[in-house]
């Protein structure tokens, strides 16, 4: 037999048991041992290493196009945005191969090479080019990225295991599960049945003591932790919300007409007369069929144009108008523009937080936009790449500059939250920044759009991603989705409400979900810290790459 199978089948069985840790099946622990395989091609000596690296590109290639295939329902013109991000993420996976290779040839065991290098760069992946924290005194820094399908989140039913994702993120899942496969490897490696099923060279790792004792330790460690962190008092309860679940497809929603502002109007109207009365609505993402008008902050009044004049009082009696049939806080999900001169105009992806008297309290402008669905990337200098837009002309929005922390007035008391617009809810950098500082929010609201994925399992993968961001800041997390998955989530995980029997029942259907939010008050290590662990595992690689240029000076001539 040719050496070619020695790859090529561990590629694409582990292609297929990764596929499978995933929604639409979501079976997680699967994940435990379904990065087995892929030790065979760190190990793996033949055949030469572009085989190998091929290999790896392609069975992780048809699992990302598996997993990813959500993208291209959205519009014809995402199925390049499909391929193309599926692509990326099959260039990671090689990208974690050829790490992991490296450092097991330096002298690092497999099972922690592994560990490391998955870890390394998955936080590269979630966060290139520029959406580093560490970047922004520097100034270069703009939130970007795909932090969504890491092995950490096939683990988001198992609540105990989650919880120490307030030490280390979602990475530190990740890397005990890439680790405990990784020990897992070196023991059954030596099993004549998978030597042969993986077509094992003779220089396979010898399993490692070291290894077991540490796997055995961590995993114990991590649910000890967990059982710990979930055995708390009961939560305070805070304000009554009401969650607005629409069901509108997008090519309904986006016109902004009459059927969409009925269909909203009437899930408020259900809201607001439910018992007991909410203390906050929130509608979801750019569901609110009005525009708000701002003047910008450097704009000159003598300047502003009597039509966009007109605009901005517009906004402000409509809103008004609606306190009188909503006399509720509500927090609103609509555009917003802003005027800066006669040329110059900027639209943003917006909340908007008015009381029951219908007065403004504050807005928030989106901060992490999303790539070809809100802006276009290096449009100017790559004028094709619009053809990959679901829109046609000139739409891009701009990103938002202030970390609003909106004020609640309730009967029971004064509350602050954050608000997350759509996927910021998977850019962990972003919900840290509400509670690190002195003065954290009492909970977070997210409000997205996911009309656009017509039922597919972007809704509860949505979800499950939306869960870490709760574990890891230590607060409630409500959401509120068109088409869904809306939910309510405590401080520790669990979706307290939903609007349906169970997250699949909770998709394309109309619903207000209700409920009171579990205020939690535990101190998070990972919001005041960040991302130590991955940067630590790209230390230990920089220093081990380091290690081997001074070795390499050092031979002689």
């Amino acid at each position: 037999m040719t050496p070619l199978p020695r790859v090529w089948f561990p590629a694409l069985i582990g292609g297929v048991l990764t596929y499978l840790c995933f929604f639409p099946v979501n079976f997680g622990l699967l994940a435990w041992v379904a990065v087995v395989p892929w030790f065979a091609l760190v190990v793996a000596d033949r055949p030469r290493a572009m085989g190998i690296y091929a290999a790896c590109f392609v069975g992780s290639l048809f699992c990302h196009l598996g997993l990813l295939q959500w993208i291209r329902v959205a519009h014809p013109a995402m199925y390049g945005s499909w391929a193309t991000l599926a692509f990326l993420t099959a260039l990671g996976a090689c990208a974690s191969l050829f790490v992991a290779r490296r450092m097991t040839r330096a002298g690092l065991p497999v099972w922690l090479a592994g560990a490391i290098a998955v870890v390394a760069v998955d936080y590269t992946r979630s966060h290139f080019p520029s959406g580093f924290s560490w970047l922004e005194p520097l100034g270069l820094w703009r939130p970007i990225g795909f932090g969504w399908y890491f092995l950490g989140h096939t683990q988001h039913d198992f609540l105990p295991l989650i919880q120490i994702a307030d030490i280390t993120g979602v990475y530190g899942i990740t890397f005990v599960v890439v680790l405990v496969n990784g020990v897992l490897f070196t023991v059954v490696s030596r099993a004549d049945l998978f030597r042969r099923g993986f077509r094992l060279a003779d220089n396979a790792p010898t399993p490692s003591r070291l290894g077991v004792v540490v796997a055995a330790s961590l995993v114990p460690g991590c649910l000890a932790y967990g059982t710990w962190r979930l055995s708390h008092a009961p939560f305070a309860d805070g304000p009554e919300v009401a969650l607005i679940q629409g069901n509108l497809p997008q090519e309904v929603k986006e016109v902004h007409g009459e059927e969409m502002m009925l269909h909203f109007e009437a899930l408020c109207d259900e809201a607001v007369s439910g018992s007991p009365t909410p203390d906050l609505v929130v509608w979801p993402e750019t569901s609110f069929a009005w525009t708000w008008s701002d003047l910008g902050a450097g704009a000159d009044p003598n300047e502003v144009s009597s039509a966009f004049r007109r605009n901005v009082n517009r906004s402000r009696l409509i809103v008004r108008e609606t306190a009188e049939r909503w006399p509720v806080n509500v927090l609103y999900g609509m555009n917003r523009v802003e005027w800066e001169t006669w040329e110059r105009t900027w639209l943003f992806n917006s909340a908007i937080l008015v009381d029951g008297k219908g007065k403004l309290i504050d807005t928030y402008d989106k901060i992490h936009l999303v790539p070809f669905g809100e802006y276009v990337p290096f449009v100017k200098t790559l004028p094709f790449l619009t053809a990959f837009t679901p829109y046609d002309g000139d739409y891009g929005c701009q990103p938002g500059q202030r970390f609003t922390k909106f004020a609640l007035p309730t009967p029971s008391g004064a509350y602050t939250f954050g608000c997350l617009i759509c996927y910021e809810d998977s850019d962990p950098a972003l919900a840290r920044r509400y509670v690190s500082g002195p003065q954290p929010v009492d909970f977070f609201v997210n409000i997205s759009n996911d009309g656009w994925f017509k039922g597919t399992e972007e809704h509860e993968q949505h979800l499950a991603v939306a869960r870490f961001r709760a574990v890891e800041t230590r607060r409630s997390l409500l959401r509120s989705v068109n088409m869904g998955v809306s939910a309510i989530i405590d401080p520790c995980g669990r979706v307290v409400a939903l609007p349906g029997e169970s997250w699949t029942k909770s998709k394309k259907v109309t619903a207000v979900v209700r409920g009171r939010v579990p205020i939690g008050t535990q101190f998070s290590p990972y919001a005041v810290v960040g991302d130590w662990l991955p940067l630590a595992c790209w230390g230990v690689l920089l220093v081990m790459v380091g290690r081997r240029l001074v070795r390499g000076r050092k031979r002689p001539a």
